[in-house]
């Protein structure tokens, strides 16, 4: 990529991500902050921020996916216009998918359960811990979201 090509990706990249990843932030920190002031468990603190923050990542993609497409399917039945949303919806699955099952797997549980043990106070070790996976996830769901623009729009 060429180095004067990088900023308006980045911006792209942000208008596109920027939003679900504030929210599933916040959902995950308070998810996982009232769990540890509750149990004093890092693992669970761990399990319900990573429910958390899924809720609100993919949360804010199906909203979004569903305002964008409601008014274009305003006509039709519910059932044909929820079908024809999950269908349309499936370039999300290949753009989030992948990295997802890496993340989700791999790299996410260690990293909000190891960095927190090591980093406090607790909700600051689980942000870096957070962090440190975020990027991780970004560039596989970068890649595949570039890979999924450059197959979808090809003559």
């Amino acid at each position: 990529m060429k180095r004067q090509s990088i900023k308006p990706k980045l911006k792209e990249w942000l208008q596109r991500y920027a939003r679900a990843e504030l929210l599933g932030t916040f959902m995950a920190c308070s998810f996982a902050t009232v769990v540890y002031a509750h149990t004093h468990s890092y693992i669970s603190a761990a399990g319900a921020g990573f429910v958390g923050e899924g809720l609100g990542f993919y949360g804010y993609f199906i909203v979004a996916e569903i305002r964008r497409h409601g008014l274009h399917y305003k006509g039709i039945s519910l059932r044909n216009r929820m079908t024809r949303i999950f269908t349309g919806s499936s370039s999300l699955f290949i753009e989030f998918a992948p990295a997802e099952v890496f993340d989700t797997f791999c790299i996410r549980p260690l990293a909000m359960y190891i960095v927190p043990q090591h980093i406090k106070p607790y909700a600051l070790g689980f942000i870096a811990g957070k962090v440190g996976a975020d990027l991780v996830f970004y560039i596989l769901v970068i890649a595949a979201y570039e890979a999924k623009k450059h197959w979808l729009h090809r003559p």
